[in-house]
């Protein structure tokens, strides 16, 4: 028993980390599952094919904003880290990061609008698929809003995760639930139309306000000295993450695109359901890394880092498998007091596997955090294009195959991958700055 006790207090009671992810977590639960079962708000709101599109546009827009977004997000949070005992140093690393993503953000988007980019590549993506290149013009302005709220939300989130301002970022994730869902479900409530094109449109237009709104305390942080050596920096640690990022799209969008080739956009609408369950996993994964990742950069014992990050690797497999099962058992309930139509119960056949891929990735995206303590987030586009060139063929023959179900194990089988490649990738470089 006292031993239980001394367990507890270590890592439970007096451990910084723990106490620091509850405070996040605590909002992230009210934010996160108020966001779960207002699936199921949005699935009765929706047709099946409305949902299935909006599934696979929004999808798509998450692709472009990781890709547009320059991986300046994280470079943001590793010069903050750099900088936390030099004040002006630090402003003008946040005034350089943050005006060079705003300018070429700018810039890519006006290039992209005019030469038509995005749909060459949504073309080259979809060329099989029920939403072909001319029907994605007529949702391409609200992909175009998306895509940037995705941008603007996720470099201010990662700010406030670097800056260690918990509580802001407690309230941006709460004021973006209220008025972002808030005002999509009253559109879709009173207005008839499109409705994958009105939730994208008032959806991303209100998160595009409040970023703007809470993008001030990024201003207010800054200091107005453009610095080139942080520029470099911004390039060294995002570039790579870009195109890493674009080349990983074969993995992160691939089991979307053969879904929807092989199987139609309704049966994509229920595949696209256990995509956004099993994304529960996921989040969960990011409150905690939201608190390990500033602490991870400052860190500078490698030895306690390699032990920490064992241990939190057991602990996050465990825990989120544990949770895993537990959304499939209130998914089984769900479908049997008919909270979710009974159309999208054949969701439970590969969503115990579209769960344990996404523990997959949760484990790579702690094991991740290394090349950007490393700065080596160029490993990132190798390791990418290996898993890419994978991931193309598996999901070509097991989705061909076995269609929703293949697309889960390919997924599966591709996240498994990625992290024994970084797993064991990590440990060298480890040995090596040990010796």
């Amino acid at each position: 028993m006292e031993k239980i006790k001394e367990l507890l207090r270590k890592y439970v009671i007096n451990n910084e980390i723990f106490s620091r992810f509850v405070r996040i977590f605590s909002v992230d639960v009210l934010v996160r599952g108020a966001n779960f079962f207002l699936i199921f708000v949005f699935l009765y709101l929706m047709t099946k094919e409305e949902f299935g599109i909006y599934g696979y546009l929004y999808s798509f827009a998450m692709t472009l904003s990781g890709i547009l977004g320059f991986g300046f997000y994280i470079s943001i949070t590793k010069l903050y880290a750099d900088t936390i005992n030099d004040r002006k140093r630090q402003g003008s690393a946040i005034f350089t990061t943050t005006t060079s993503m705003l300018f070429l953000l700018a810039i890519s988007l006006i290039v992209i609008y005019f030469t038509k980019i995005d749909v060459a590549f949504f073309s080259m993506l979809n060329n099989t698929s029920q939403i072909n290149a001319n029907s994605y013009l007529n949702y391409r302005l609200y992909v175009f809003i998306a895509l940037v709220s995705m941008v603007f939300t996720t470099y201010l989130t990662f700010f406030f995760v670097g800056a260690e301002q918990i509580r802001k970022l407690q309230v941006f994730n709460l004021t973006r639930f209220f008025f972002a869902n808030g005002s999509a479900i009253l559109v879709l409530y009173f207005f008839d139309g499109n409705a994958a094109i009105l939730r994208l449109a008032f959806t991303y237009i209100a998160e595009l306000i409040l970023t703007i709104i809470f993008g001030i305390f990024i201003f207010k942080s800054s200091f107005a000295k453009f610095d080139f050596f942080f520029l470099k920096k911004d390039f060294k640690i995002g570039l790579p993450i870009m195109v890493g990022t674009l080349i990983s799209s074969v993995v992160g969008f691939g089991d979307k695109f053969f879904v929807m080739k092989f199987s139609g956009v309704d049966s994509f609408a229920v595949y696209n359901l256990g995509v956004m369950l099993s994304t529960i996993v996921l989040i969960v994964y990011q409150s905690f890394n939201f608190v390990w990742l500033p602490l991870f950069l400052k860190e500078k014992d490698l030895i306690v880092l390699r032990r920490k990050t064992n241990r939190y690797v057991a602990l996050i497999f465990l825990s989120l498998s544990l949770l895993s099962i537990i959304i499939c058992i209130g998914v089984v309930i769900g479908l049997k007091i008919e909270l979710i139509p009974d159309k999208y119960s054949g969701v439970l056949s590969y969503l115990p596997l579209l769960l344990l891929g996404q523990v997959f990735a949760a484990l790579v995206g702690l094991l991740v955090n290394f090349m950007t303590y490393f700065e080596k987030t160029y490993i990132q586009i190798l390791v990418g294009a290996f898993v890419s060139l994978v991931g193309y063929f598996l999901y070509d023959f097991l989705v061909g195959n076995y269609f929703a179900i293949g697309a889960s194990i390919a997924l599966l089988l591709l996240n498994i991958l990625s992290f024994l490649i970084y797993y064991f990738r990590i440990q060298y470089y480890i040995n090596n700055r040990l010796k």
